[in-house]
């Protein structure tokens, strides 16, 4: 059985996306990569292109009690390479887990597949993903390539 070799980023949903994003930059020490206004920001930790990914979270929900705690947006495991990705896929889907992909993702470019677990969290293992390179600058948003099917 194939093992995914580290964790590679996790997805939060948050009920104040400009809050969150001062928390992670300011308190834990994260830096911006890359942000889709009022509906993500993708910080990292390391020259990947994101480690944890902020998600606002859908108005009615974040309207709810503040004592509901946020949840997870998916867990992702990073693998060696695409060939994995379809290696993965087919172990899945031989459980009878149901999976999409593999897809390639944008933004940082990595190739997914995704699929979830017995209580619904979305699971995601990816390979590829883009590195930031010497001058902290990540690819430009119109270098994006969304992709069905790699």
């Amino acid at each position: 059985m194939l093992a995914p070799r580290k964790l590679g980023h996790v997805g939060i949903y948050v009920k104040d996306l400009e809050r969150s994003k001062k928390f992670y930059t300011d308190g834990v020490g994260l830096k911006v990569s890359d942000e889709l206004p009022g509906r993500a920001v993708f910080m990292r930790c390391s020259h990947d292109h994101h480690d944890t990914v902020l998600f606002q979270i859908a108005a009615e929900k974040s309207a709810r009690s503040q004592n509901d705690r946020a949840e997870i947006q998916q867990i992702a495991y990073e693998v060696d390479r695409l060939d994995d990705l379809r290696q993965k896929a087919a172990e899945l889907r031989a459980q009878g887990i149901e999976v999409t992909g593999p897809d390639q993702k944008g933004p940082g470019m990595d190739k997914t597949i995704e699929f979830c677990d017995p209580d619904g969290n979305r699971i995601q293992f990816y390979c590829d993903m883009d590195q930031v390179g010497w001058d902290d600058r990540s690819r430009p948003a119109e270098q994006w390539q969304r992709q069905e099917h790699v």
